[in-house]
């Protein structure tokens, strides 16, 4: 805690000490030195919140954060370690009720920043975040394309809704692909000179569907790559969309081939710009003492 901060505090609890003082304050100065007061008290709990926080005590954290908010209802920080500190608490894909519980206080947290900060980027990241861990893909999309709007030059928006993307193509594909029998993974899902009515019917619906999201994913990706040439991640997702395009390919064999080569190609230079990263690493200096 800083010296003013604690010259301040000495003062507040001064000035609520001298009770004389509260019966010849005019009643807007005892207003203005309540406010201020609490303001201080909340920083206090949030300065403290933060140490918890930093060593991992969450829920000790969790309520410090409260009480700063209750103090001081503007303190914008404060909110939004509230929402952190629930969210790192949050593990994505776990159904048990706790987990989901914490998941959605987050959730109700940053959703309380916007109504009065509407661009806040750190909210809006940690919604579309937290959106993407509770499989609500159509939500985080939302929020990841406010992110790309609030910051259009940070590329993890744009390689999130390729993921998103990605994962909304792929999932019903597979469940075609089960329905129609097809369980081998390197057989298209339309082959031979005469497929059946019924494969190349569900190829023909399953490509209506996701097409437009894999052309959408392609496009979010490159952005993502055109912001950080050597987002290994972004093209591995790249690699697995044109796979994905590969397989609604339907009745053209000549585009299934080419779609295949170009994920082939994408999953080289996956491969190399992780050999690069793992490389600095290691080349990295280390700051151990």
């Amino acid at each position: 805690m800083g010296a003013g901060l604690r010259r301040e505090k000495r003062k507040c609890f001064s000035m609520q000490s001298r009770t004389k003082w509260y019966l010849v304050l005019p009643l807007a100065g005892l207003v203005l030195a309540s406010t201020g007061c609490s303001k201080l008290r909340a920083r206090d709990q949030l300065n403290k919140g933060v140490r918890a926080f930093k060593s991992a005590q969450f829920n000790e954290a969790i309520e410090h954060f409260k009480n700063a908010v209750a103090l001081d209802p503007s303190l914008v920080n404060a909110q939004l370690y509230l929402a952190t500190a629930y969210q790192s608490q949050f593990i994505p894909g776990a159904p048990s009720e706790d987990n989901l519980r914490m998941g959605e206080q987050a959730v109700d947290e940053y959703q309380t920043i916007l109504k009065s900060h509407p661009d806040n980027v750190n909210a809006v990241a940690g919604l579309a975040s937290l959106y993407y861990g509770l499989s609500k893909f159509d939500l985080a999309k939302q929020y990841y394309q406010k992110q790309v709007d609030l910051e259009p030059s940070n590329p993890v928006p744009y390689y999130s809704i390729g993921s998103i993307d990605w994962t909304l193509t792929f999932q019903p594909r597979m469940a075609a692909r089960a329905a129609a029998g097809i369980g081998d993974q390197a057989q298209p899902f339309v082959s031979g000179k005469k497929p059946s009515k019924e494969a190349l019917q569900a190829c023909e619906q399953v490509r209506e569907k996701n097409l437009p999201l894999i052309e959408e994913g392609l496009k979010d990706l490159q952005k993502a790559l055109d912001l950080r040439s050597d987002y290994s991640d972004a093209m591995q997702y790249v690699n697995l969309l044109y796979r994905e395009r590969a397989d609604v390919s339907c009745t053209d064999p000549a585009a299934r081939t080419a779609d295949l080569k170009m994920a082939d190609e994408w999953a080289d230079k996956a491969l190399k710009a992780r050999q690069e990263e793992t490389l600095k690493a290691q080349q990295a200096p280390s700051t151990a003492k």
